[in-house]
């Protein structure tokens, strides 16, 4: 077992990754923001110098195009010389003495441009031939636009294209338009005046702002390099110009890893709309990458030699804070193990520190509170002790072999042992006769795996030799996780096999008498359907004999009867039909306790518009307005629950017909039990009271004067219900209408009802 790590070590090692995580972390953050600051300072740098490049050129640009356009005068009056001169021949060049007359416009050179863009003829046979469209398509374009215009056009003071001289230029249509006169001024002033500002200065000052700047060169449209016109471009340097030139004029970077090297071009567009001349500047500033690199080198080695020393300075406080904190912490660990060593009267000494003093306090406490709770487990022990050996009841504890380790008086008593004697050597599986021993050595084995935990009944024999059943309940018992053997408890249970026997004599009795009440009931049930069968059949002959010579009788002497006779006849057969109706219902009364009950799933919908449609065809004077409203199906006996609707609207019909707008209506709501369907009327109501008597066969809330009727009507209607499992209420205000509401059970819970039973 390896070496427990020492606490003083733990708080050392703990503050040094603290102290050392915050420094280095702190150390890390602080180099990463110089890092930073010095690409940061070095790019803006960089970016300054570009801006600086860009608007100092344009200024200067500014400039000389200010002081070109000071000759401008002077080559507008040469022009009027020349243009008298091309008047005089006609429009023919080749009639004209070009050098004559250059000198009379002061040694300015004559270039006349056919349509073609071609030097035709001038006094500087070095240009003779030149062929724009070729070698300046740009500036052919500029002559094609002015050609067929009239006026001046000056132009820059810009090298020409063979000798690279400064040469200031102006252009005039001629008046047929058929040439452009070009005039080129040169002068031994423009080197030296337009010398006052140059770009060279701009190049001096940057290189001495930007340090990581190595070297600047500034070439024009030609590819010439300023200022140094025998400079020939390297084959990388003339790609990129011509990338600028004719595809995109903007910055652009080049790295070179290999070299350390970063170049920058940079295009200054000074092309204005007024002058053909391009006068752009394309600048490459070529900075030198390894500076930067050894600047933050040097940053790096800085703050290694830095995190260094905070290593060396956080181990030392590391160091000197853990012994500061073990000791107190170590002595209160001293006195912890001696307290659970067992010394649980061991003191507590003082340390220091508010918070391991509190906590040595608090340590104190909880020993005096262990104490008090040893005290109390020991009184409570030895309560349980004693419950345990009043118990009426045997109690005891095997180990895993089934040796008995405990036993109560009540279970020596059980067994005829004397309690006084040791129970040591004695087996629970002794007392077992052997017909019930293997199983119950195989019940003892499944408890001890936690298999088995319900109580077993087994036959044991007593030490004078007699037999007695017993029942055990038994639970296994552990130990740090593991099952050590058994506790249980152990009933003599003589008296409730005694009490059993008993009961199985009554309920064998029981049997024998539910049997002679079920006989004797299916009797009187035979001679109900007899005695109905033979009541519906004595007492409707003499009804229909009754009827039949009545209706005779009147219809013989109906011309000598009087009004009030007539009026006797009426009344008897009314009565027979009453008694007749009677009759019928009494049987469809009783004819339902023993009919049997087909459901189905169905919609009552279907089934109410029927039965409504029956029901106004047999009042037909009635201006009743029934409703149905759509109604969700149900699971009944669908003739059953047609007769429920028939007797509820023929109900709600008779009672509501004396009101002026009588109305009915018939629907379904849900609550918290599921559908209830009900029959609402606005008729002549009834008082609440009575609502329990209503469903009652043959009782009336009015005379049958007042509204026809048996009496028996809403007795069907409950019976159905009730015959189905539902329910039937009814709500009611006297004058303002009855409703009627009842349930019948879903599908579902007939199913479960069924599968319960």
């Amino acid at each position: 077992m390896s070496e427990k790590l020492h606490f003083s070590n733990l708080i050392m090692g703990i503050i040094f990754i603290i102290i050392v995580t915050v420094l280095l972390a702190g150390i890390w953050a602080n180099y990463e923001s110089s890092k930073n600051n010095f690409e940061a300072n070095a790019n803006r740098l960089h970016a300054i110098t570009e801006s600086y490049i860009n608007n100092s050129f344009r200024m200067i640009d500014a400039g000389l195009t200010i002081y070109d356009n000071t000759y401008n005068d002077k080559m507008r009056d040469a022009f009027v010389i020349v243009m008298e001169e091309y008047n005089r021949s006609d429009g023919e060049p080749s009639l004209i003495d070009l050098k004559s007359l250059k000198t009379r416009i002061g040694g300015m050179d004559i270039y006349i441009i056919n349509k073609q863009n071609i030097i035709e003829h001038t006094t500087n046979p070095g240009d003779l031939g030149l062929n724009f469209s070729i070698i300046y398509p740009d500036f052919a374009e500029y002559l094609n636009v002015i050609r067929n215009t009239s006026g001046f056009y000056p132009d820059r003071v810009v090298q020409d294209w063979t000798k690279g001289i400064l040469t200031k230029y102006s252009y005039m249509p001629t008046p047929d338009h058929q040439y452009i006169i070009e005039l080129g001024l040169i002068s031994d002033k423009f080197a030296g005046e337009r010398m006052v500002v140059q770009y060279s200065d701009v190049v001096d000052d940057i290189m001495v702002f930007n340090p990581y700047l190595e070297d600047v060169l500034l070439f024009q449209k030609q590819k010439r390099l300023v200022y140094n016109t025998s400079y020939i471009p390297t084959p990388e340097e003339s790609a990129m110009l011509d990338y600028l030139l004719m595809e995109n004029r903007t910055t652009q970077v080049v790295r070179d890893q290999a070299l350390q090297k970063t170049i920058i071009w940079i295009p200054v567009d000074l092309r204005s709309p007024e002058y053909p001349a391009d006068m752009s500047i394309f600048s490459k500033l070529t900075y030198d990458d390894s500076i930067l690199s050894g600047e933050l080198r040097q940053m790096a080695l800085l703050h290694g030699f830095t995190a260094m020393l905070v290593l060396l300075l956080g181990g030392f406080i590391a160091f000197m804070v853990s012994r500061k904190l073990s000791k107190p912490i170590e002595q209160l660990a001293a006195d912890v193990d001696a307290i659970t060593a067992g010394d649980l009267n061991h003191p507590i000494r003082q340390v220091q520190g508010y918070e391991l003093s509190n906590l040595a306090e608090k340590t104190r406490i909880m020993v005096e509170r262990l104490k008090e709770q040893i005290r109390k487990r020991e009184a409570s022990e030895q309560r349980f002790m004693d419950l345990v050996q009043f118990l009426p009841i045997g109690v005891f504890e095997s180990d895993l072999d089934g040796n008995v380790t405990f036993a109560n008086p009540a279970a020596f008593e059980l067994f005829g042992s004397d309690f006084n004697n040791s129970f040591h050597g004695i087996n629970i599986f002794s007392s077992i006769i052997r017909q019930d021993l293997d199983r119950a050595k195989e019940i003892y084995t499944a408890i001890i795996r936690g298999e088995k935990t319900v109580g077993s009944e087994y036959t044991c024999l007593r030490k004078d030799g007699t037999f007695f059943p017993v029942l055990a309940y038994i639970a296994p018992r552990s130990e740090n996780g593991a099952v050590i053997g058994v506790r249980g408890s152990v009933v003599d249970v003589s008296r409730l096999k005694q009490i059993e026997a008993e009961v199985r004599l009554l309920n064998v009795e029981l049997e024998k008498r539910v049997a002679q009440r079920t006989f004797e009931l299916e009797e009187a049930t035979d001679e109900l359907k007899a005695f109905t069968y033979s009541v519906s059949h004595d007492l409707r002959a003499p009804l229909r004999a009754i009827d039949g010579f009545s209706a005779l009788l009147s219809i013989k002497v109906e011309s000598r009867l009087e009004p009030d006779e007539r009026e006797y006849f009426e009344k008897i057969r009314q009565t027979v039909l009453y008694m007749y109706d009677l009759i019928e219902s009494l049987l469809y009364l009783s004819h339902l306790n023993w009919q049997e009950l087909v459901r189905e799933d169905f919609s009552p919908t279907h089934l109410i518009s029927d039965v409504v449609s029956s029901v106004k065809e047999q009042n037909p004077d009635s201006n009743v307005i029934i409703i149905v409203d759509e109604l969700p199906s149900c699971y009944g006996d669908m003739m059953m629950i047609r007769q429920v609707f028939t007797n509820l609207i023929n109900n709600a019909v008779k009672f509501s017909r004396k009101r002026s707008d009588p109305r009915v209506e018939i629907g379904a709501i849900k609550d918290g039990t599921g559908t209830v369907y009900f029959v609402r009327d606005n008729g002549i109501g009834f008082d609440m009271a009575l609502a329990d008597q209503i469903f009652k066969p043959f009782f009336r809330l009015v005379r049958t004067d007042q509204f026809e009727g048996s009496g028996v009507g809403l007795a069907i209607v409950y019976r159905i219900i009730r015959r189905h499992g539902g329910k039937i209420w009814a709500e009611s205000t006297p004058g303002a209408g009855t409703t009627f509401f009842f349930t019948i059970p879903p599908h579902e819970d007939i199913m479960m009802q069924n599968s319960s039973e």
